[in-house]
């Protein structure tokens, strides 16, 4: 999605009656989680500014940085809505009436993926490292991860500036 896109959702993610769906959408456009994994957060995966998965879709336990605001929002979320230890319930409906209401056009079966789509994009063509990038997403393969090179026009410059014969 481009910026134009995410800040229009945004703005129907605040209209939505589901007091979830804007919270579980921002953790994933900040952080490139799946949606499930937001969606099924638990208050002990969230600490010193990290959210901690152990149960990936690949098996391998990884932790995704936030900044403190989103910390802080999250913990006061899940004070206002005790749903029964989870922080939120099912919002995946009301993501999709959002994304509607926005006039966004998704490809088929990539409801909810876009915005881990979205987070990757948006980190490479900011400047990321694909290295790091790999790592955020819990991705095995880094050819998997090369998918979002292309948008970082830039990402093979640093060989120029960082090889032992610049001085």
């Amino acid at each position: 999605m481009t910026k134009e896109q995410i800040a229009v959702l945004l703005v129907e993610l605040k209209k939505s009656t589901n007091p979830h769906v804007d919270l579980v959408s921002r953790i994933c456009l900040a952080t490139g989680v799946r949606w499930s994994e937001a969606e099924q957060l638990q208050p002990q995966q969230v600490q010193q500014r990290l959210i901690q998965f152990a149960r990936t879709k690949t098996g391998k336990a990884r932790a995704v940085p936030i900044n403190q605001d989103m910390q802080d929002e999250i913990f006061t979320h899940h004070a206002e809505h005790r749903n029964m230890g989870a922080i939120f319930t099912g919002c995946t409906g009301a993501f999709k009436e959002a994304i509607e209401r926005a006039g966004i056009q998704l490809p088929m079966e990539q409801l909810t993926h876009v915005l881990r789509h979205t987070f990757a994009s948006h980190f490479m063509i900011n400047g990321g490292n694909i290295l790091a990038l790999k790592r955020i997403l819990g991705h095995q393969d880094l050819k998997t991860t090369m998918r979002y090179a292309h948008l970082a026009p830039d990402h093979l410059d640093s060989a120029r500036q960082l090889n032992p014969l610049v001085f």
